[in-house]
């Protein structure tokens, strides 16, 4: 603490400010005060002055108040001036707000979207100063119904707001020559932009990502929904230092379309974020690809970027003659351009000013430290925007150069049998490996196994030779397109060869890890097992092999010796020859040495506990990293079993995982498109799909790295649209299905795709029972065995759904599809004939809570004391009926469903009695109109 005060002053800020990102009142009070505790006792025990106490606990309260400071001063001041109370509405209808765009649109298919810095709200008065629907406009998403609270609210206050404040505006384009249109908006343009306030979604399932939560870490607080480009009007154009900032859009747009020239194909996208930092038009299949190779991070602008740019720099000055002081201070000016015009990322701006210090330092001849650097830019960025510090990328960026940094020298002493320039560079991949991979896990749920060798093998490739000659091609390109070609054509090899391993790589499934996220004290007890084990090991290391590069060998070394003096003279021919007797060296008298015994034994460590508990520190931290790894890979089940109905929206997702870890899939959700013909240009370059952006996720961030079975109910899109991407990253033991197909190509392509990974399909009939485990068996229902022997195609499928019964812990639920009336009085019928009773304590309702189901006899059957319907808030097919709604409750059963309550998780303990819990509470959205 003593020796180097600003990195653990920087320590304290961080501490301070996550502190208040995290907790309020009294819990920040609390936690406040205990971190000033910890800090005292570190003090007290590294003997630290107590100036430098206060200074590093002002650190700490300044950096928590400063955050709670600037999230008051980044408050929503929109409901106040449209005449509601914070929290009062969730939006507002028809809405006219004016302000200046934050940045460039960024357009994709039939959406355009940016962010608008408002500074007023007009009188809506409609697009291109049209007729309001519904007159001066209403609040939307209403706790309770807005008729009900229309007359509470304020009369709208329209006018400058106190403040500007972010919003993200949306806006549906009509035609393709919108496009054109919504590219004319440009950064700092004056826009009057008519629509709907909207609150951002918050997450609807258990540890999935919270969109409300990633945009009010940006100070953003609403969404205005726009329909059509003559929603938005431009008023004035940008002005002032906002024309700079637009320059560097229009330079880096123009830069973007000549890489696509030169690189056609997948190769445009990557580039572009390989040199422009551009992910808008990468490839969604290549990104996947370099995901699972655990390499996206060349995709990013970050330290490698800019410390290629400013070495190729000062190269370029020094081959002119200039001065080194000259070539520093140029370089240290070109800098900010550079981050500006790559996008200013978290990374990139963290790794501009490390290099505009580091650059300033070499020209003033100052010492250079790398970790004091890295500090004083945290605390530049933190000061700047305290939110920096909720960004994934800012930690990532931090945490794996700071390790670089701190352990590259241990990491390389470790590595001590490779030639010096591969274990330099190794030591550097491994060390970013290991620092990354709690954060990594926790963030993404996957680790890559071939991430490091993929990392050694070509990430030097792409720094060498994509990255230097792909700017030279986009240098060359603005002026002489022959010579750019020229220079592009060995970077298309590389990328070529890059692609060909990434997909290679990335199609290796046993490569592909899967990890639940663990908590965030388990990534602090890691990262601090991993630096105390690697200085343990390294220290033990040096005592034992001395280092020959210090000129100087250590006690205990092969030749011996006292520090600070070598115990041998090299000769000419590499031999030694004893040295005579050292300044104050003792020598036993003739004739009595061996009577003497001299206080320091040469070549012997004097002190060898200090090296007999560096050894047992390093292998406690190494036999500690391995459990953590190991608990975190394979957690241990609970016993009580969970069935958790996911939010997937209009369709069916549930997963079953029972007492003794085994994980049942029935149905992965879908999205429906419905595409018109010659309307090709409203298909977007990533399209939400729910299989890959809910069900994928959350299955991976619940730790799951097999699924025992997956339970295709039918063949409806809502059903089995998502299980495509779920097998694609998560293997599965068996496909149970209903023994038909529907027609479509993307069903007989998942059938493919499970054979292809050796996937086992069955196809129950009535009466089969399958045992999950000892606690958890299935009965199934339905079909009723007419398609035993035989794979018919059939366009309905509602009525031939799988339906099965599933006994667990003594529990009973019993889930049913998408069955209608017929095939509900078939059941019963059936069941009938054997003398079965039929009660179960949940039922998941068939067909979202159709009125074609759920019959007064069907529900008196079953007596579930509670119902479970999973529907798509405002969907516009009426579900679920209020008639059946009404018919349960009637029965005496609970009511839950995905579009008011999330994500559905029930628990079934063994001896004890259901238990639930939901994501959302059960009045945050209004109930649907139905038919």
């Amino acid at each position: 603490m003593n020796r180097r005060p600003l990195i653990v002053f920087t320590i304290c800020w961080l501490a301070g400010a996550a502190s208040a990102q995290l907790y309020g009142g009294l819990r920040l009070a609390a936690v406040l005060a205990g971190l000033t505790l910890l800090l005292a006792a570190a003090v007290l025990f590294t003997r630290t002055s107590a100036k430098l106490l206060l200074i590093f606990g002002l650190a700490l309260g300044s950096a928590a108040g400063y955050g709670l400071l600037r999230e008051a001063g980044s408050l929503s001041v929109l409901p106040e001036r449209l005449g509601v109370s914070p929290g009062e509405a969730d939006g507002y209808s028809g809405i006219r707000i004016e302000g200046r765009m934050a940045g460039p649109a960024k357009i994709d298919g039939d959406l355009a979207q940016f962010v608008l810095k408002a500074e007023r709200v007009l009188e809506p008065t409609g697009p291109l100063s049209g007729e309001t629907p519904g007159g001066a406009g209403g609040k939307l998403g209403s706790a309770v119904p807005d008729e009900n609270r229309r007359s509470e609210a304020k009369p709208a206050a329209f006018g400058p707001l106190s403040h500007t404040e972010k919003v993200v505006v949306r806006v549906k384009l009509a035609a393709e020559t919108e496009q054109a249109t919504a590219a004319s908006w440009q950064r700092g343009d004056l826009l009057i932009v008519y629509g709907d306030l909207e609150a951002p979604s918050e997450a609807r399932n258990f540890g999935a990502f919270d969109y409300r939560d990633y945009l009010r870490n940006q100070r953003i607080h609403w969404i205005v929904k726009a329909a059509g480009a003559s929603s938005v009007e431009t008023a004035d154009a940008a002005s002032g230092g906002l024309q700079l900032l637009r320059r560097s859009d229009e330079l880096r747009m123009k830069l973007a379309d000549t890489l696509a020239k030169l690189y056609p194909g997948i190769g445009a996208g990557y580039m572009q974020g390989l040199l422009l930092g551009l992910q808008e038009g990468l490839d969604p299949d290549t990104y996947t690809n370099f995901v699972r190779l655990g390499m996206t991070h060349v995709l990013a602008i970050s330290g490698m970027h800019v410390g290629l740019y400013v070495g190729a720099l000062l190269l370029i000055l020094r081959r002119f003659r200039v001065s080194k002081e000259s070539s520093l201070l140029a370089a240290l000016y070109f800098v900010p351009p550079y981050v500006l015009l790559t996008g200013s990322s978290p990374s990139a701006v963290r790794a501009g000013i490390m290099a505009m210090i580091g650059l300033y330092a070499a020209k003033r001849g100052w010492l250079k430290d790398g970790l004091h650097i890295l500090c004083l830019a945290a605390l530049l960025m933190l000061i700047w925007d305290p939110g920096y510090l909720t960004s994934i990328s800012f930690q990532l960026s931090f945490a794996v150069t700071a390790g670089i940094i701190v352990l590259t020298r241990p990491m390389r002493q470790l590595l001590f049998f490779l030639p010096k320039t591969l274990g330099g560079a190794a030591a550097i991949s491994l060390v970013a490996d290991l620092v990354s991979f709690p954060l990594s896990i926790y963030y993404f749920n996957q680790y890559p196994l071939l991430g490091l060798a993929a990392n050694l093998v070509l990430v030097p490739l792409i720094s060498f030779v994509s990255i230097p000659l792909g700017t030279v091609s986009l240098m060359l390109g603005t002026f002489w397109m022959q010579g750019a070609e020229w220079a592009a054509y060995p970077v298309r090899l590389v990328n070529a060869a890059v692609f060909w391993c990434a997909q290679s790589g990335g199609s290796v499934r046993l490569a592909r890890t899967i990890w639940a996220s663990p908590p965030p004290v388990w990534i602090l007890l890691y990262e601090a097992a991993l630096i105390g084990g690697l200085f343990a090991l390294a220290a033990h290391l040096a005592a034992r092999r001395p280092d020959p590069s210090a000129g100087v060998p250590q006690a205990g070394g092969r030749h011996g010796g006292i520090s600070g003096f070598p115990a041998h003279r090299p000769l000419p021919g590499g031999d030694t020859m004893p040295l005579g007797p050292l300044p104050g060296e003792i020598r036993p008298e003739a004739g009595r040495g061996t009577s003497f015994a001299p206080s320091v034994r040469y070549g012997v460590d004097p002190s060898r506990r200090r090296t007999v508990t560096r050894l047992a520190l390093g292998a406690l931290s190494a036999l500690l990293l391995a459990g953590m790894v190991g608990a975190a890979y394979a957690p241990r089940p609970d016993p009580a079993g969970l069935v958790q109905m996911l939010d997937v929206g209009q369709g069916d997702a549930i997963l079953i995982t029972t007492p003794t870890g085994k994980n049942l899939l029935v149905d992965g959700g879908g999205t429906v498109t419905f595409e018109r013909p010659g309307e090709a240009w409203r298909q977007r370059l990533d399209p939400y799909e729910v299989g890959r952006d809910v069900v994928v996720p959350l299955l991976k961030k619940r730790g799951i790295h097999r699924l025992d079975a997956v339970i295709l109910t039918h063949g409806d899109r809502d059903h089995y649209g998502g299980l495509l991407a779920v097998l694609d990253e998560i293997p599965a033991d068996r496909l149970i299905m209903n023994g038909t197909r529907s027609g479509g190509e993307d069903l007989d392509a998942l059938l493919a795709s499970a054979l292809r990974f050796g996937a086992e399909i069955d196809a129950p009939q009535d009466g089969d029972i399958w045992k999950a485990d000892e606690a958890t068996s299935l009965e199934f229902l339905n079909p009723s065995g007419v398609f035993a022997g035989t794979v018919p195609e059939l366009e309905e499928q509602n009525e031939y759904s799988v339906v099965f019964r599933l006994a667990m812990n003594g529990h009973s639920f019993l889930f049913t599809g998408d069955i209608g009336l017929q095939a509900e009085r078939e059941i019963l019928d059936r069941l009938e004939k054997r003398g079965d009773g039929g009660k179960v304590e949940v039922l998941k309702v068939g067909h979202h809570g159709s009125k074609n189901s759920s019959s007064d006899e069907w529900i008196a059957a079953w007596s579930p004391r509670l119902s479970l319907i999973s529907v798509g808030a405002k969907n516009t097919y009426g579900h679920p009926n209020p008639g059946v709604i009404q018919r349960l409750e009637l029965a005496g059963s609970a009511v839950l469903r995905t579009d008011r309550n999330g994500e559905i998780q029930i628990s079934a303990p063994l001896g004890g009695p259901l238990s639930y819990r939901t994501r959302l509470d059960e009045q945050a959205n209004p109930a649907q109109a139905s038919d």
